[in-house]
């Protein structure tokens, strides 16, 4: 939230957000907004920052700064299934700033929308969200970089490590057949679907796009729409780094399948690979796959399963007999 004057990695975002919202809306007198930021624990006081912030912007009474332990410690919403906020990595505050946002504006015209911190997708193109909502009747309009349409700019090669992460939970939630930028942090959903999703979440961590798609698509089928966006990408002010966060999302990925879908015998067996990966082999299976994956088209990586679990496990240096047949 700094300045660049005042940081080498400053954007200056809330008041950049402002900005792009009233840019959005100021010419329409039937459009309002508000803007929810949620501090999850950072220990720079991130949420005292903002709302000193806050005070000195134009509009800024339609600014609020939620802090996560409050809502840990009055047992609020998705917030009371966490124990404190060393226990949400992004998954536990969104849940709470929609579930938060929610409570005050339940209406089915009202949308609820989240978006990362950072300036890497500019708020003006929340209308395009809006659109796939009204115009299609979907329930959630995700934002996605792998569109047709979409224009993404990006640092570094990261390319074959999400592909891989694609095939693989691909694998074992099928029931989001069509939905392949999970992750993309650019949603909008019908305000008074978001008490119904935020409920009895099982992932407070950074697989929690995947949990809220899926429960939306179990209870109300084939209403997810996908936009494409323009999405600037920013290793700098990114929180996970190069390889972490894939194998732990996949972990998670694990339990919703168990959780939430029938098994297939197909399925079991990534879930048992996915059991099986340490982060060693992990690293060893991205490597080893890179090549074959960054060739492929991601639309053939959803679509068919090009390798198995026992080929993965051997690439992975797992012994086959991890797997079962």
């Amino acid at each position: 939230m700094l300045t660049s004057q005042q940081h080498p990695y400053g954007e200056d975002f809330i008041r950049r957000k402002v900005e792009q919202l009233q840019w959005l809306c100021d010419d329409n007198p039937n459009v309002d907004w508000r803007m929810i930021m949620v501090d999850d624990g950072c220990p720079n006081d991130s949420g005292l920052q903002a709302c000193k912030q806050i005070k000195e912007l134009e509009d800024g009474e339609k600014l609020e700064v939620c802090f996560l332990k409050e809502a840990i410690d009055r047992g609020l919403g998705p917030a009371a299934q966490l124990k404190t906020t060393a226990d949400s990595q992004k998954g536990g505050s969104i849940a709470y700033g929609i579930w938060h946002a929610a409570q005050r504006e339940a209406h089915k015209d009202h949308f609820i929308a989240y978006t990362d911190a950072d300036l890497s997708t500019h708020l003006g193109q929340l209308g395009l969200l809006v659109d796939n909502l009204t115009q299609h009747d979907n329930l959630i309009a995700c934002g996605s970089r792998r569109e047709p349409t979409s224009v993404v700019v990006k640092q570094g090669l990261r390319n074959h490590r999400g592909k891989l992460f694609i095939y693989l939970w691909k694998r074992l939630l099928p029931q989001l057949d069509n939905i392949i930028d999970t992750q993309c942090g650019f949603k909008m959903f019908r305000s008074d679907l978001v008490s119904e999703l935020t409920q009895h979440m099982i992932e407070s961590k950074f697989a929690f796009d995947l949990e809220l798609l899926l429960k939306a698509q179990l209870s109300h089928p084939n209403r997810i729409g996908k936009v494409g966006v323009g999405w600037i990408d920013s290793d700098a002010l990114s929180t996970t780094t190069e390889l972490s966060p894939y194998l732990t999302m996949l972990k998670s990925i694990v339990k919703m399948y168990r959780s939430y879908v029938p098994a297939q015998a197909v399925s079991d067996q990534f879930a048992q690979l996915i059991d099986a990966l340490e982060e060693p082999q992990w690293v060893q299976l991205v490597e080893a796959m890179a090549d074959q994956v960054d060739s492929m088209d991601i639309n053939l990586i959803c679509q068919k399963e090009l390798f198995s679990a026992n080929s993965l496990a051997s690439e992975a240096g797992i012994t086959e007999s991890v797997v079962s047949p």
